[in-house]
């Protein structure tokens, strides 16, 4: 069984396959994935365990980690820990253009996240808004839509 972290690992790499970046989202096809991981702690070890060097859509991802939305720099997928909760504008600003943003806190995507991660019954879920998504110029999946609860910011 996996523990919420890992759940959540796994969800950041599976993303990957489900989510079409904007082709100058990347320097070229070899490109890394970069996913930062802001709120350093030990739940964030267990993301970079769970996903750092695996491929996907035939891309290597690396996990970066950072303490707090100041020292965050370019990245592909921003996953914001609730230990940041009181700085999340703050973060999403510094996200920058065509990053997915992801969050585990209420309200994360109505304040303009594009994913959250909600726990409902004891299992993971996920919302998503789509119109912060366009804005970043990604593209999501039907099959990732149909997972989630769609939410308007």
């Amino acid at each position: 069984m996996l523990n919420e972290y890992e759940a959540k690992g796994a969800f950041l790499f599976n993303f990957v396959r489900f989510i079409e970046w904007p082709v100058n989202a990347f320097a070229d096809s070899s490109s890394p994935l970069i996913i930062g991981v802001v709120g350093d702690d030990s739940s964030s070890a267990v993301i970079e365990r769970v996903v750092n060097g695996k491929i996907a859509n035939g891309r290597r991802l690396v996990v970066k980690r950072f303490s707090d939305f100041k020292s965050l720099t370019s990245c592909h997928i921003v996953f914001v820990r609730s230990s940041d909760r009181d700085k999340i504008r703050q973060t999403l600003t510094a996200a920058g253009p065509a990053a997915l943003t992801v969050g585990e806190n209420e309200g994360f995507a109505k304040w303009g996240g594009i994913v959250n991660f909600t726990i409902v019954g004891g299992k993971l879920g996920l919302e998503i808004n789509q119109r912060s998504a366009e804005r970043a110029g990604l593209k999501i999946s039907a099959k990732l839509l149909s997972l989630a609860r769609v939410i308007k910011d």
